[in-house]
């Protein structure tokens, strides 16, 4: 059973812990944000996935309050956990082979439960339970606490060039509009691992864009976006980083 939900607006004890911990071993990236970005209290973010690495790397540097959809087996008990680990993510999206997929499923499905907290998550439903997905997103919105979304269809595994998207965080948009009138700030974000970076796109506005478009085309225009953002990554960005690194190694 999935315990109740709870906006999560700051970090536990051990979270804090863990995110201290994870800051030092774990090499920063290098954030750029296009025309000064910067993020607002209040808004949706879509990032990129980049298989197991994007949303711990997006909680442990982004000094941002926010939350993250996931998917809800992983907010469930061991067997939910283990069982999508092994099928889905490990076997279907990242193509592990299944005796790896086994042990890897076993053995973080019995600590998932603990990142997962720290990581705050708002579990993401795909039958009749869906509407509990925008409520709780909803209230995290009017806590001051935005909502991290992957809108990729990674069921042929995670791509750096996202193929297609899923409308989650439009009808989420869109909902928050038709109940507040607030036409919340949608930021596109991309991480890249070579070299490490996590580029910020500009807000976009539903509403404004919805003046000229329909919504499929919505979603072709923040999919084409998100793609650009990969190689908003400066040439001199790659040689600084190369530089500096070899002059870490040479110290």
């Amino acid at each position: 059973m999935a315990k109740k939900f709870k906006v999560k607006t700051g970090y536990t004890f051990f979270g804090k812990i863990v995110r201290k911990i994870t800051r030092i071993v774990k090499r920063r990236p290098k954030f750029i944000g296009l025309e000064e970005a910067r993020l607002e209290d209040k808004c949706i973010i879509i990032a990129n996935h980049n298989g197991a690495g994007g949303p711990f790397t997006y909680k442990t540097f982004l000094d941002k309050k926010f939350m993250i959809w996931g998917a809800h087996p992983m907010c469930e008990g061991y067997h939910s956990r283990r069982k999508y680990l092994y099928h889905i993510f490990y076997r279907q999206k990242l193509g592990y082979s299944k005796l790896k997929a086994f042990l890897l499923s076993v053995s973080f499905g019995l600590i998932s439960k603990f990142t997962y907290n720290y990581a705050g998550i708002i579990p993401v439903y795909y039958d009749l339970r869906v509407g509990l997905t925008y409520r709780y997103s909803i209230e995290c919105l009017n806590k001051g606490v935005s909502t991290l979304i992957f809108p990729e269809n990674s069921n042929g595994g995670y791509k750096e060039k996202i193929e297609e998207f899923y409308s989650g965080f439009i009808h989420l948009a869109k909902m928050y509009y038709n109940r507040y009138n607030v036409d919340l700030p949608i930021y596109s974000m991309y991480y890249n691992k070579k070299p490490k970076t996590i580029v910020i796109g500009k807000p976009m506005y539903l509403q404004e864009l919805l003046k000229e478009h329909d919504e499929k085309e919505v979603l072709e225009i923040f999919r084409n976006y998100l793609n650009s953002l990969r190689d908003e990554v400066p040439e001199k960005t790659k040689k600084s980083k190369s530089d500096k690194l070899d002059a870490d190694l040479a110290a």
